[in-house]
C-alpha cells in the first residue's frame, strides 16, 4: 500500500475480549437402546408352522416362540440312526472275521515247520488278516461319519424351535405362520427394556473432551421433553472409522413411572469444558490462516494489528483465548476483508457495548 493510501480509513465493527465464566456444551442426537436386544433368526430352511408370541408379549428365557416344520428333518434323523446301527453291526462282523483269521493264523503258523501247512497258505492268511484290519478301520470310520451326520440332523431338529434367549418383550414379528424362511432370516425381535441406555456419536473434534466424569443432561421429546440427568456408562476405545465419531453410552436417571421404549430419540447435552475465569471472544472475529492458524485483527491506537492466537475451549458462538489477547482488547468483527498491517480504522461499534454481558453456556 502506498503512503497516501495508508491514511485512508477502513470502516470496521469491533468487539471486546471479555473475561468471565465459560461453559462449552455439545448437543447431540441420541437413541435409547438396550443390551438385551436380539434379532431372532432361523438357523434352517423351512415353513413356519406356529408362532407363539405377538408384539408386546412378555416372554421368558427358553420359551418356544416359533416352530418350523420338522417332518423331513425327523425322517432324516430316523434314517441316520438306522445307518449308525447298520454301521455298528458291520463293525462287529468285521471284528469277528478279523479275530477268526488271526486265530487261524496263530494255529497254523507252527505247522509250517512240520510240512503240514504250506508257506503259501500262511501268506494267504496274513493277507486275509490285513484285509480284515482294513475292513474294521473302514467300519469304524463309517460309524464316525454317520454319527456326525446324525448329530447335525439332531441339531437341525433342535433349531426348528426358536426360543427366547432371555426374558423380555416381543418388539416385532417379521413373518407370519406359513411363511417359508431361510437360514439367517429374522423371525422375531426380542427386547429387554429393563436396562436402557442412550447411545451418542460424538464427533472426532470433541472426542478428546469426553470422559466418564463428563456431566450429561437429556431431553426426550416423546415424553414431553422432560429434563433428565445422565451418567456416562461406557466410552468406545476407538473412533468409528466410517463416521469419524466416538460412541458414548449414557445411563439415564429417569423416574420409574416414565416409560421410554428402545429406539426412542433423545437430545443429549455433554459439558465439554468449563472455565471459571476465561478470556473469550466472539467466533466471528477469529480468522484462519491457510495452515489453520487462528488469528484476529486487533484495533490498537485505531490501527489494524494482526495477532495470532492460541485457543482453548471452542464453543458455537465464542472461544477461549489462551494467548495473544488481553481483557478489554478490541478486535475487528466485521470489515476485515481489506485490512493490512497498520491500516487506519474507523470503529463503528455501538455505543455502550463495552459493558460486559453475562455469557450463556456455549454449545458446539
Amino acid at each position: 500500500m502506498m503512503g497516501g493510501e495508508r491514511d485512508v480509513e477502513v470502516s470496521v465493527e469491533t468487539v471486546q475480549v471479555e473475561r468471565g465464566e465459560f461453559h462449552v456444551t455439545g448437543d447431540f442426537a441420541g437413541e435409547f437402546r438396550s443390551d438385551g436386544m436380539a434379532e431372532l433368526s432361523s438357523e434352517i430352511s423351512g415353513r413356519v408352522i406356529s408362532l407363539n408370541a405377538h408384539i408386546g408379549d412378555t416372554v421368558s428365557e427358553g420359551q418356544v416362540l416359533a416352530k418350523i416344520d420338522d417332518s423331513s428333518i425327523r425322517q432324516s434323523v430316523r434314517e441316520l440312526e438306522a445307518n449308525v446301527e447298520v454301521a455298528r453291526a458291520n463293525l462287529e462282523e468285521a471284528r469277528v472275521n478279523l479275530e477268526n483269521l488271526e486265530s487261524d493264523l496263530r494255529r497254523k503258523r507252527p505247522l509250517v515247520d512240520r510240512d503240514i501247512v504250506s508257506e503259501r497258505e500262511i501268506e494267504d492268511l496274513e493277507n486275509g488278516v490285513r484285509r480284515a484290519e482294513q475292513q474294521v478301520s473302514v467300519a469304524n470310520a463309517t460309524i464316525v461319519q454317520n454319527q456326525a451326520r446324525l448329530s447335525s440332523a439332531r441339531e437341525d431338529l433342535r433349531n426348528t424351535e426358536i426360543r427366547a434367549p432371555f426374558d423380555g418383550m416381543i418388539g416385532l414379528r417379521h413373518v407370519d405362520r406359513g411363511t417359508h424362511v431361510n437360514p439367517g432370516q429374522t423371525v422375531l425381535s426380542l427386547v429387554d427394556d429393563s436396562d436402557l441406555y442412550v447411545t451418542v456419536q460424538v464427533p472426532e473434534r470433541n472426542a478428546a473432551r469426553v470422559n466418564r466424569d463428563t456431566p450429561v443432561k437429556l431431553r426426550v421429546g416423546a415424553v414431553g421433553s422432560m429434563a433428565l440427568n445422565g451418567e456416562i456408562h461406557r466410552i468406545a476405545p476407538v473412533l468409528d472409522s466410517s463416521t469419524r465419531s466416538l460412541r458414548v453410552d449414557v445411563m439415564v436417571d429417569a423416574p420409574d413411572e416414565l416409560y421410554i421404549r428402545p429406539g426412542t430419540y433423545a437430545r443429549v447435552s455433554l459439558e465439554l469444558g468449563h472455565e471459571q475465569d476465561a478470556l473469550t471472544l466472539n467466533n466471528q472475529a477469529i480468522l484462519r490462516d491457510t495452515d489453520g492458524t487462528p488469528y484476529v485483527w486487533k484495533s490498537e491506537d485505531e490501527k489494524a494489528t494482526r495477532v495470532e492466537l492460541t485457543l482453548g475451549l471452542v464453543g458455537r458462538d465464542r472461544s477461549q483465548i489462551l494467548d495473544g489477547l488481553s481483557q478489554g482488547d478490541r478486535v475487528v468483527l466485521r470489515g476485515h476483508e481489506k485490512l493490512e498491517e497498520g491500516t487506519n480504522l474507523r470503529d463503528l461499534r455501538a455505543t455502550g457495548d463495552d459493558e460486559p454481558m453475562p455469557q450463556p453456556p456455549q454449545e458446539m
